[in-house]
């Protein structure tokens, strides 16, 4: 675990020196299925984390457990690394190079599956463009640095926080101040549905202070912290959910995912760490 510790650290002061990807426009895309051929009119987008590589959704399985469901969804995974984040074009490269160009091929309906950072970006996402996506799956999002977090936690959480008392200028506020404006008017967005694993060091409570801006049925954890296997586990509970709302209704209109009671899971056991 120290290692790790060391090695995420490390990682975090390399890319702060500049070497960054660079955003390419259109973002590089893994495609899994095309209507052409499967007759899928949703699309579900996968979103990565900071580390490893957008490859990875296929390397350890997650696009496997979609297609071993019948789940009926083609796939899509943007290689969204940090450099998007930095150059603050996710969003737009995810409305223009993505969603936009599927909507004139003929698909209609729209899914966000973020990890990590990935979870960071699908929240930006709706943030501006809430009337693109059906639904927000969420496994164990970072939801920014310490201090931010020490604040919300200090004040008792997210309903209690706010924005012109705290100490921070960046980034972390505007997804704050957008789960603020979730908690507020959640009919203006569509569902987020989050797990995370309640041993992850990385993004330490920022899910649980999210948990808090979410209907409880939409909020489930497992024993487990930041790696592929707790990722797994965490994604085979977010398909179950999906996997009963398309049992329920022949028809792929928006609906609730799912109503069943937040839980915690048995423990997962431990796996390789996203790098």
């Amino acid at each position: 675990m120290l290692l790790y510790r060391i090695l995420l650290l490390l990682a975090v002061l390399f890319l702060s020196v500049a070497c960054v990807p660079k955003a390419q426009i259109p973002i590089p895309v893994l495609e899994y299925g095309q209507l052409e051929t499967t007759g899928n009119t949703d699309l579900l987008i996968f979103l990565r984390g900071i580390g490893g590589s957008h490859t990875d959704f296929e390397r350890f399985g997650l696009i496997d457990q979609v297609r071993d469901r019948d789940l009926p969804f083609d796939i899509v995974v943007p290689n969204a690394h940090y450099g998007y984040y930095k150059s603050e074009s996710v969003v737009d490269r995810i409305k223009e190079d993505i969603i936009e160009p599927a909507r004139q091929q003929g698909y209609q309906r729209f899914w966000l599956a973020g990890f990590s950072m990935g979870g960071l970006g699908s929240l930006f996402y709706i943030r501006e463009h809430p009337e693109d996506i059906e639904a927000v799956m969420l496994v164990s999002p970072f939801m920014g640095w310490g201090t931010i977090r020490r604040e919300i936690e200090a004040v008792g959480g997210i309903r209690n926080w706010d924005e012109d008392s705290s100490a921070i200028d960046n980034w972390q506020i505007l997804i704050w101040t957008f789960v603020q404006d979730y908690i507020a008017a959640p009919e203006s967005y569509p569902p987020v549905y989050l797990g995370y694993g309640t041993t992850d060091g990385v993004t330490k409570n920022g899910p649980l202070l999210l948990a808090d801006a979410l209907p409880a049925q939409r909020v489930f954890t497992l024993r487990g912290g930041h790696n592929y296997t707790t990722f797994q586990a965490l994604w085979s509970e977010h398909l179950d959910r999906l996997e009963a709302k398309f049992n329920f209704s022949s028809s792929s209109t928006a609906a609730p995912i799912a109503t069943a009671d937040s839980k915690e899971q048995q423990p997962a056991q431990s796996g390789v760490k996203p790098e």
